[in-house]
Parts: C-alpha cells; sequence; structure tokens
C-alpha cells in the first residue's frame, strides 16, 4: 500500500498532486472519504500549506475530491482516468498554460466590454446582473464560483451584439471554465480576494451599465492583469515587460493575504457599487 513520502521536486504542489491521486487510486482515501486537514497533510508532505492549498484546488479543478467549505476536502465517487481531457490537463498542471488563456482573453474582451458599453440594452444588463448575483449564490453554498463567473463573461460577450464574438466565447467555454476553477479555487478560504473578485466583476458592470465604453475595456483589462498577476505570482514569474497589467486603473491590493474566516459573500456591501 503506498505510504506518503516527502516531496522534493521544484514544483512542489504538482508532486501532493501525483501523490494524493495516486493514494487515491489504490484505496488509501477511498471515496467518501474525508482527506486529512491541511495542516496535517503539509506537514506529511514536508511542504508548505500553501502548496497542499494549490494541490487540493488542482484536485477539485479535476472533479477528483470535493472542498466542501467549512467542512474539508472529501474524494469524489469516480474513474480518474476519465476526468480529465488532455487540453484540460494542460491546464490545471501547467499554470504557464493559464497565462496563455488569459492574454487570449485580454485580447477579447477588453474589446467585448467596450462594445457591450456602446450597445447593451436594458435586457443584456440584466443578464449581466443576474451572472453577478449566480456568483454571489455559489460563494455563499461555499463553491468556487466558476460557473457564475463564466456566465457574467460570456453575458457581457452576448451584450456585444456580435454573433461571432458570442460563439468564439462558447467555443472556449470549457477551456475558459476550466482556467477559472484553478484560478477562483486559490481563492477560497481568502475573503479578501473573493470579494475583490466581485468588485472588479461589479466595476465592468457599473462601466457597461453607464455607457463608458473606455472605463469597461479599462475595468475588464484590471481584472484579467490580476488574474494574471496572482498566476505569475504562484509561478514567481516576473511580470509583463511592459510593465502595465492594469491600463493605468487604481484598484484593489494584489497580495492574496492571509485566508480570513469565511462567512460573509457579501450582504453588507454588495449594493456599495450601485
Amino acid at each position: 500500500m503506498p505510504m506518503i513520502q516527502p516531496v522534493r521536486r521544484s514544483k512542489l504542489s504538482e508532486a501532493v498532486v501525483e501523490q494524493l491521486k495516486e493514494l487515491i487510486q489504490s484505496g488509501v482515501y477511498p471515496p467518501g472519504t474525508k482527506l486529512p486537514p491541511e495542516k496535517e497533510l503539509a506537514k506529511q508532505f514536508g511542504v508548505s500549506r500553501a502548496s497542499v492549498r494549490e494541490a487540493l484546488s488542482v484536485l477539485a479543478s479535476a472533479g477528483i475530491i470535493d472542498v466542501r467549505q467549512g467542512e474539508g476536502s472529501f474524494v469524489l465517487e469516480a474513474d480518474l482516468s476519465r476526468y480529465i481531457p488532455p487540453v484540460a490537463v494542460s491546464m490545471i498542471a501547467f499554470p504557464k498554460q493559464i497565462l496563455h488563456l488569459l492574454e487570449m482573453r485580454s485580447i477579447l474582451e477588453t474589446s467585448a466590454a467596450e462594445l457591450a458599453a456602446r450597445r447593451a440594452g436594458d435586457r443584456e444588463k440584466a443578464e449581466i446582473e443576474r451572472a453577478m448575483q449566480g456568483y454571489l449564490d455559489e460563494l455563499r453554498a461555499g463553491r468556487v464560483g466558476d460557473a457564475g463567473d463564466l456566465q457574467f463573461h460570456q453575458a457581457v460577450a452576448k451584450a456585444t451584439g456580435n454573433p461571432i464574438l458570442v460563439e468564439l466565447m462558447a467555443r472556449v467555454s470549457d477551456l475558459v471554465r476550466e482556467g477559472m476553477r484553478y484560478t477562483l479555487g486559490q481563492n477560497q478560504g481568502n475573503l479578501k480576494r473573493m470579494r475583490e473578485v466581485y468588485d472588479e466583476h461589479d466595476r465592468i458592470y457599473q462601466a457597461i451599465r453607464e455607457r463608458r465604453p473606455e472605463e469597461a475595456r479599462a475595468a475588464m483589462a484590471f481584472h484579467l492583469g490580476k488574474v494574471r498577476e496572482k498566476v505569475q505570482r504562484e509561478m514567481n514569474l516576473k511580470p509583463p515587460e511592459d510593465g502595465q497589467t492594469h491600463d493605468g486603473l487604481q484598484g484593489p491590493g494584489t497580495g492574496a493575504g492571509e485566508p480570513e474566516s469565511v462567512a460573509s459573500p457579501f450582504p453588507s456591501g454588495e449594493e456599495s457599487g450601485r
């Protein structure tokens, strides 16, 4: 029976992922089992809690475990070999691929936000707002929020009135959602960053609602830039050469910070920007 071994690789979280998958496949942690707490796993693997947290996020993104806020991580009933298609494996195992995805999204979605601010009618604006509410509902249910996040960005694309752009976004939706699962999964338990993501969405929505195209473009660039910075920090990469991640917008601080005790999302302040 496999036993946990101290990890000695440059990318520690990837090694933790592989060992946990092996332990799950071998029956050490059968379906329905609750995994040991982060602190205990970190001690057994000989890595930091951040590496364990990232590994659990990858496994959750792959559908191998279910991370339940306030309860722990539970092994799901499934065949591991069929969970992740090849492109998705590339996305979650190699975060650098997410940077390529974010570059593509920045090209498309900043222009989409600008067009949406010029063209969106009441129906399209209402759909964007419903997507924001869906994101909040997911957080309140202890989920990652990727479904609501994807719905928000697709609603912005739809608000452009450009059917080809909408179709293009639909064709890459699985890939985009996989990236969202990875990046949003890193925010679980960090109320500050969860709130920042919501506020970034709200800033985009407000600019679209009030027909401020340049601000909508800048707000989308800021939002995707924050995600890119986060992935780069996790990979210990340097920022882009141009140094212009945020298109000049001043926004909330970048650091993930210490995880906060999660209770909110976000009744007292969620209307503040509206």
